[in-house]
């Protein structure tokens, strides 16, 4: 009985369901673009390892085995544990673009925010490289490895003046990846959630 009831108000105010739908639809006319042939995006995705420097709490000779091995692999999963919120930050993204103008290569840190996430699983450092030039994904990539190498002593104190070693464990590849759907879908989205209010609107006005 409630569809019953619903194309029949539908049919009496057709026009107030139609008329916004339209209206909406105009205004989301440069999204709908998205939704048809969407924005081809590219990534880089690395695996690194990350390490603390040679000779680190070397001072005693005779330090046990379980010393020696354990202790810089916990601190290198420490290292890994907190590199991710380094590399999503705006300091980081300042130095791959300044790397970059040191290759020529013009590309702000404020259009770099975004671009690079990271995660870690103990000592595995896995870096995501997210961009819209397949140009410049690689040049991007290649600063984001080398700030996270000759840079990390600056954001990691308690290494002092020694860098964190870190080590790429894959040759870098480009792949393209497919925008979100709920990206692509937003402005449908939009329109369909306008028309079922509408709807529910002109019910309750209707009682």
């Amino acid at each position: 009985m409630e569809l019953v009831a619903l194309w029949h108000i539908f049919r009496r105010r057709w026009w107030l369901v139609v008329l916004p739908a339209v209206i909406a639809a105009v205004v989301t006319l440069p999204a709908l673009g998205d939704v048809i042939s969407p924005d081809t995006a590219y990534q880089v995705q690395m695996r690194l390892t990350a390490a603390t420097p040679p000779g680190m709490g070397d001072e005693e000779v005779f330090t046990p085995y379980e010393d020696s091995v354990y202790v810089p692999l916990l601190a290198s999963e420490y290292v890994v544990i907190n590199m991710p919120y380094w590399i999503t930050s705006d300091s980081f993204a300042a130095d791959v673009s300044t790397v970059l103008a040191e290759q020529s290569i013009d590309i702000p840190a404020s259009d770099l925010i975004g671009a690079f996430v990271a995660d870690g699983y103990h000592s595995i450092l896995v870096l995501y490289v997210t961009w819209d030039d397949p140009d410049e994904i690689v040049p991007i990539a290649d600063a984001a490895v080398t700030v996270l190498q000759t840079r990390n002593q600056s954001y990691f104190p308690q290494f002092a003046a020694d860098p964190v070693l870190v080590v790429p464990l894959d040759d870098m590849s480009v792949d393209t990846v497919a925008p979100p759907i709920t990206s692509r879908l937003a402005p449908l989205i939009r329109i369909a959630l306008g028309v079922i209010c509408l709807l529910y609107t002109s019910d309750a006005a209707d009682e």
